[in-house]
């Protein structure tokens, strides 16, 4: 028989299992019995027909079928929650933390939470600015509850919903690419997804290169392209005054898109993770809005 709907009830308890990695915990946490979780884990699997969870002593294992459930899961959820919202007064909650990425407009982000936090008092939020891949090591480390952060592909664990952009090569207004044999880079350190897009461009056609200025801080970056020390990737957010985007007639090979994704643990989201996790959708599609316009 064809799956009409999948319950929501059942793909919460699923949710709160792979994320807490424990059937008791979750118990605890959805104010159920274990055998009732263990139970609705069993319903759940018999209704999709693929075994989701596998437990092995005490490490539990999330199939690839119930990783990919586990997206779209979690979209569910959030509708269905969003929807709850609009009926249910808001309380104060513990503490709700947010991660925020240095590499891709953390000012648009920024100041998107800071006028959440102006119009809501009671809520109880604090925010980390860093590159997106030690957002995400927070966010598995559970010392983070809801991050928005640039990734390199497939469903990572967390992701709830994932945009993309295209990073283009700039930089100063005055520097012209052919006074240089090998192509000085300005970047943020490895591990940046943007620098393996410029790395693996240029490696594609056999340019050389070589890393005249890294830091972790966009500030720098940006104010080192603006004084001519290199090229580097940007997008829309981080593009500033002063610099130039390269010409694909310049020779530079293109760059793979960009991949920004929302992440968040469901069952730390408390009352108010709905209005931020909206409110960074919000931003980053504004963003992207205004990319596609400068394109046009």
């Amino acid at each position: 028989m064809r799956i009409v709907n999948l319950p929501t009830d059942l793909l919460r308890t699923f949710i709160t299992v792979i994320e807490v990695r424990s059937h008791t915990k979750a118990a605890e946490l959805l104010n159920r019995s274990q055998p009732a979780v263990s139970l609705q884990i069993k319903r759940l699997e018999d209704m999709v027909g693929y075994k989701l969870i596998r437990q092995k002593g005490r490490i539990m294992h999330v199939s690839e079928k119930g990783e990919a459930l586990a997206m779209h899961a979690r979209q569910i959820l959030r509708l269905n929650d969003l929807a709850i919202g609009l009926f249910e007064r808001k309380h104060a909650d513990s503490l709700l933390r947010i991660g925020l990425p240095l590499d891709y407009g953390v000012r648009h982000l920024q100041r998107a939470v800071t006028g959440v936090i102006h119009a809501h008092p009671a809520l109880r939020l604090t925010v980390r600015c860093d590159l997106s891949r030690s957002l995400q090591e927070a966010l598995l480390r559970d010392e983070l509850d809801m991050i928005v952060a640039l990734y390199q592909g497939g469903d990572p664990q967390f992701l709830v919903q994932s945009w993309e952009e295209q990073p283009v090569w700039v930089g100063a207004d005055a520097l012209q690419l052919d006074a240089f044999d090998a192509l000085p880079l300005v970047a943020h350190p490895t591990g940046c997804v943007y620098r393996q897009r410029m790395t693996d461009a240029l490696s594609s056609v056999e340019r050389n290169w070589n890393v005249v200025f890294s830091s972790p801080d966009i500030d720098a970056v940006q104010q080192a392209v603006r004084d001519g020390l290199g090229f580097t990737s940007l997008t829309s957010p981080t593009t500033l005054e002063g610099m130039r985007r390269v010409s694909p007639s310049e020779g530079l090979p293109a760059l793979e898109p960009i991949r920004i994704g929302l992440f968040y643990r469901q069952t730390r989201f408390g009352s108010w993770g709905n209005l931020v996790a909206e409110t960074l959708t919000e931003a980053i599609e504004t963003t992207l809005q205004i990319d596609a316009k400068l394109r046009a």
